[in-house]
């Protein structure tokens, strides 16, 4: 953006930063403390009526008396607060880095590692504002920054409550919806409980690049949020341990007494799955995968974000060569798609095709659920790679992955049926000869020859 050239108060203003529905933020100069700051001032357009003004006039000053309690390395320091200016401002803590809507999604995910470290940073910081009797109420992925050597800041405590009552209080429902707490939909007394429910939302969403409650509209996801109990996280996410299921699907419990009782509690419970974790994740092998994969033509009409959505889904194995991969007449929950290797398809002993990269096998018990049976033996005749979804998982994942899979599937079962199609037309009959029933014998020759 480019400059803006004024000052608010003694601050002079660099460049706008960000903005949102009530305010906008600048990155500003501090001349005398020789510091870059982050000034967040109220649009003019809301201080026009006296109502509107007085509202947020007051939610401004509520933010300042509450940042002006806490002192924590994870959460954005208050500087200075004018609320009397005709536009009144905050001045807080300049923190470069990005907030974590920006790992919301498939293709940005962060390592697994990391978002664990990032939510044992944020339950720290929000054990502090509860020792203080504060609930942030509007916890997101917005409101938690983080710097690019790893160190969290959590911000905005414009809608936050003491629990203590020595301040004044902004009721009604407040907040995001997408993260509230059912106690919290409900508008029931709020603990810290409540921020507990919304940062296991914020992580769900992290490790799986999807939220635990969807619907079509606002009421739909809220009511789901009192309601329903959402997917296991690994359930989207193969690689994400069992552990780590049970840690976030309790702090998403429905009532809060069957959450953490403490802070302390639920990050203990993270750290102890970070610790059990491998030190490094092997993410330049995920890179490499996802670059097969946007090669085959399989995966065609899928954009990068639902490719690494389908691969965080799956399961990568290593097959070695004469190792069976799938056996007819047994029951099947899962389909593969192969990245690399050969592998050969008999049935009742006869082989039928040899399959290469970049085609399905055991898609039949996805696309027939009534019929889960394997209809085929696969065999690796090479070492083989390749990635496999569980049914359940796809049936689950997003409407568009689920969308470009049927199209997929299709197009792949078009291809198979014109060339077995044209393997019948190149079937030669023999005319000279009968059959056991005195009709033309069919020649498989050709077929036999190639295989």
């Amino acid at each position: 953006m480019a400059d803006t050239a004024f000052a608010i108060g003694k601050y002079r203003v660099e460049k706008e930063i960000g903005r949102g529905a009530s305010s906008v933020v600048y990155l500003a100069y501090d001349a005398f403390h020789r510091r870059n700051v982050a000034v967040k001032q109220i649009h003019a357009h809301l201080l026009k009526e006296d109502a509107l003004s007085y509202r947020y006039r007051r939610s401004l000053r509520n933010e300042a008396l509450i940042a002006g309690q806490l002192r924590h390395p994870h959460i954005v320091r208050l500087f200075d607060a004018d609320e009397s200016a005709l536009q009144p401002y905050l001045v807080l803590e300049y923190v470069e880095g990005d907030t974590l809507a920006s790992y919301t999604s498939p293709d940005k995910l962060l390592p697994v590692a990391q978002v664990l470290d990032i939510a044992y940073k944020c339950c720290s910081a929000l054990q502090h504002a509860h020792s203080r009797g504060l609930v942030h109420r509007d916890i997101k992925p917005a409101n938690v920054m983080v710097q690019s050597g790893g160190n969290v800041k959590l911000t905005d405590f414009g809608t936050a409550i003491s629990t203590r009552g020595d301040q004044t209080q902004i009721t009604g429902l407040v907040g995001s919806p997408l993260y509230m707490s059912p106690e919290q939909v409900r508008e029931e007394q709020l603990t810290h409980q409540s921020d507990m429910f919304s940062l296991a939302v914020v992580i769900y969403e992290l490790l799986t690049g999807r939220r635990p409650f969807a619907g079509d509209s606002e009421y739909a996801i809220l009511y789901k949020i009192g309601t329903e109990d959402p997917p296991a996280p690994s359930s989207l996410r193969a690689q994400l341990p069992a552990a780590l299921d049970e840690v976030i699907l309790k702090a998403m419990a429905k009532k809060p007494k069957d959450r953490y009782e403490d802070w302390s509690d639920f990050a203990d419970a993270l750290l102890a799955i970070n610790r059990a974790m491998p030190a490094k994740r092997p993410q330049d092998r995920e890179a490499v995968h996802f670059v097969q994969m946007r090669q085959l033509p399989f995966f065609e009409g899928f954009h990068d974000a639902a490719l690494w959505e389908a691969l965080n889904l799956g399961t990568l194995h290593s097959y070695p060569a004469g190792s069976a991969l799938m056996k007819e007449e047994s029951p099947g929950d899962s389909f593969l798609i192969i990245l690399e290797g050969r592998i050969a398809v008999s049935r009742k002993g006869i082989k039928l095709v040899t399959i290469e990269p970049g085609v399905t096998l055991g898609e039949m018990c996805y696309l027939q659920p009534d019929n889960p049976m394997r209809t085929a033996t696969a065999v690796a005749e090479t070492d083989v790679v390749a990635l496999e979804i569980r049914n359940s998982g796809l049936r689950i994942s997003s409407d568009d992955l689920q969308m470009r899979f049927d199209k997929a599937f299709i197009r792949q079962l078009v291809q198979r049926l014109i060339a077995t199609t044209a393997k019948v037309g190149a079937w030669d009959v023999d005319t000279s000869r009968t059959g056991d029933g005195g009709g033309p014998a069919l020649s498989l020759a050709p077929m036999a020859q190639k295989n």
